[in-house]
């Protein structure tokens, strides 16, 4: 019989050994884990699942329905070694959520399992005839539809000139199908607009730009319907045109066209300033622009008056002396009367309270004064009374 006494040192340090070996591994809990932890997988993507033990053990994939059997193009499954297997995953197409489960069982008959569920998703994808230019015609309704795709359901914005566009903003929405609807369109609507598709949870987007173009008839406008000007001056005429395609702009003073000439007339590029040098009397008139495209026809005028120079009239200073005249005669003529009948006026207080000098009083109001003392004196006592 074996016996501890008898054993040799080296024998019996490799019984110890074997003994703490076989503890150690008695002593751990047997468990499977699976890596990744997220079974989302992009349609038409293939994503690698692995199955990993803490011991050595019969492994295997499951599902609801029994062993996963390969499947190609959708399970492949492989054995890596005594502690870890790996699969595979394929889905072509858009399907339901599928739970599968990996299975572990040592020898000693110790087991555990972990399961994950597969799930399609899709990247946000605008698909349809997007299409990247866009002609409409003025006041016509518009409607640009942007029909997405994507797992969850993307959501559907849109910009303006790199500006959002709110659900509504007066003649422009956004329906909840994702369309972009501008009602009674104008040339001021005219621009880049993008329609973006995204899944915010992912941070994933997809994005197409369109060009709109609005055709319109010629606008035309003018600042004012008469201008004055002074002879031998400049005097630049301007109308503000709207249009597409760029209306072609041509003046007329009358019925007679005006032309550039580059010394009396001349025109801007675009024609819709016109400068008329050293302007005379002849230069009056009625002054018409016009503007014509394949669209339509628009004109505006206004009256042009050139005054000479010795027709400006008085200016300015010259109108406030001649009132400041007419006031201080008016008030001359008012402090004389009241000096007449009641011994003061306006000049005479300023004289008499300002200045401290005195004023003599009219010889008639004191010859007045005397003749009535001596008829007080002329009066007849017959009473017999004193007065």
């Amino acid at each position: 019989m074996l016996s501890i006494d008898n054993m040799e040192p080296k024998a019996f340090s490799l019984l110890i050994s074997a003994l703490l070996i076989a503890t150690v591994h008695s002593s751990r809990k047997m468990s499977v884990s699976i890596i990744p932890s997220n079974g989302e997988i992009y349609v038409g993507e293939t994503k690698y699942f692995m199955c990993k033990a803490t011991q050595e053990a019969e492994l295997k994939w499951v599902t609801t329905e029994g062993d996963l059997e390969d499947e190609p193009g959708r399970f492949e499954t492989e054995k890596v070694d005594e502690t870890l297997i790996g699969v595979n995953v394929t889905l072509s197409s858009i399907e339901p959520d599928q739970v599968i489960k990996c299975q572990g069982e040592t020898d000693s008959g110790e087991s555990s399992e972990q399961e994950i569920t597969l799930s399609v998703i899709q990247r946000p994808k605008i698909v349809g005839d997007f299409g990247s230019k866009k002609e409409f015609t003025a006041g016509s309704l518009v409607k640009i539809p942007c029909l997405a795709e994507g797992i969850p359901k993307p959501k559907v914005s849109w910009m303006r000139n790199g500006k959002a566009v709110s659900g509504s903003q007066g003649r422009i929405s956004v329906h909840a199908d994702g369309s972009l609807q501008i009602d009674q369109i104008q040339l001021e609507d005219s621009g880049i607009y993008s329609c973006a598709a995204s899944i915010d949870v992912r941070g994933e987007k997809d994005q197409k730009s369109v060009s709109i173009t609005v055709n319109a008839a010629p606008v035309v406008r003018l600042p004012n319907k008469h201008l004055n000007a002074t002879s031998k001056s400049n005097t630049s005429l301007t109308c503000s045109v709207t249009g597409n395609p760029a209306p072609h702009i041509t003046w007329r003073r009358g019925e007679q066209p005006v032309l550039h000439d580059g010394e009396k007339y001349i025109l801007s590029s675009n024609g819709q300033k016109l400068l008329i040098v050293d302007l005379d009397k002849s230069d009056e008139g009625e002054y018409t622009c016009n503007a014509t495209n394949s669209l339509g026809m628009e004109s505006a005028s206004l009256v042009l008056e050139v005054t000479s120079e010795h027709e400006k009239g008085l200016g300015a200073g010259v109108i406030v002396g001649i009132l400041l005249i007419l006031f201080l005669v008016v008030m001359l003529a008012v402090d004389l009367t009241c000096f007449r009948t009641r011994r003061r006026g306006v000049f005479m207080y300023i004289s008499t309270n300002l200045l401290g000098k005195s004023v003599p009083r009219v010889k008639l109001e004191e010859t007045e004064v005397k003749k009535g003392s001596t008829d007080k004196n002329q009066v007849v006592n017959i009473s017999g009374i004193d007065a």
